[in-house]
């Protein structure tokens, strides 16, 4: 069993007291929305069986801290000392040794892996759009007014001859994923579904990529949503 207190994130509170400011406070948000939404949770049991059991650092809380870092604007995995610097909101964060050997470790194992997560992300979506009540996307959902799941495949390019990477139709080198977004209308943004990762020559309508990462947005719904019409999903 891995160690607990490692895990969460932090719960700071505000007061006014005479205290030097916090860099990212803003981040609070995110961290609050983990523990609202039981994604840590979710995420911490997925990939226990890729975390070692005295394991000073959970494999859930590395991807987690990953993202955290991209938000706050990091762009490589040791960008993570943005978040190493404010251990009052963000706690313990893996060093660029050990967060390189948890990506080893689960990349070795890696459906399993990306399933594992799609599990925990799909728990943790359930779980806010059940707390978001009549704001839920599916509260007023029906055959007339659907939910509406993009498609849209968009060029990375790398500077570098990374994994995968390839030759582009516009003549760069990188990659081409294909994204699916939950499309909330004019009134709201975005939510990431799924996302295809593929090689930079990758065609932009590939019917078997769209066939799977459409199978994937799917997926992520609520399985009452995914049922709704009497045959559920596969």
């Amino acid at each position: 069993m891995s160690h607990p207190t490692l895990f969460s994130y932090p719960r700071p509170r505000v007061d006014i007291a005479e205290v030097p400011a916090v860099s990212h406070a803003g981040a609070v948000l995110l961290t609050d929305t983990l523990h609202s939404t039981g994604l840590a949770h979710s995420l911490r049991e997925a990939l226990d069986p890729w975390t070692k059991p005295l394991a000073e650092h959970h494999a859930a809380k590395v991807l987690l801290d990953l993202a955290m870092t991209l938000t706050v604007g990091g762009e490589v995995a040791r960008d993570t000392d943005l978040l190493r610097c404010e251990p009052g909101l963000f706690g313990p964060v893996a060093s660029a040794p050990t967060i390189s050997r948890t990506l080893t470790t689960l990349a070795e194992d890696a459906p399993a892996v990306i399933e594992a997560i799609s599990r925990a992300r799909r728990a943790a979506r359930e779980r806010a759009w059940t707390l978001a009540g009549d704001h839920s996307p599916a509260a007023q959902a029906s055959a007339k007014a659907p939910l509406v799941i993009d498609l849209d495949a968009t060029l990375i390019n790398v500077h570098s001859e990374k994994e995968q990477a390839a030759p582009t139709f516009k003549r760069g080198f990188g990659y081409h994923p294909l994204c699916a977004f939950l499309d909330h209308g004019q009134a709201g943004t975005g939510e990431p579904l799924a996302i295809a990762l593929r090689p930079g020559n990758a065609g932009s309508n590939t019917a078997s990529d769209h066939i799977t990462v459409t199978r994937q947005a799917l997926a992520q719904l609520p399985p009452a949503l995914r049922a709704r019409d009497g045959r559920g999903s596969k």
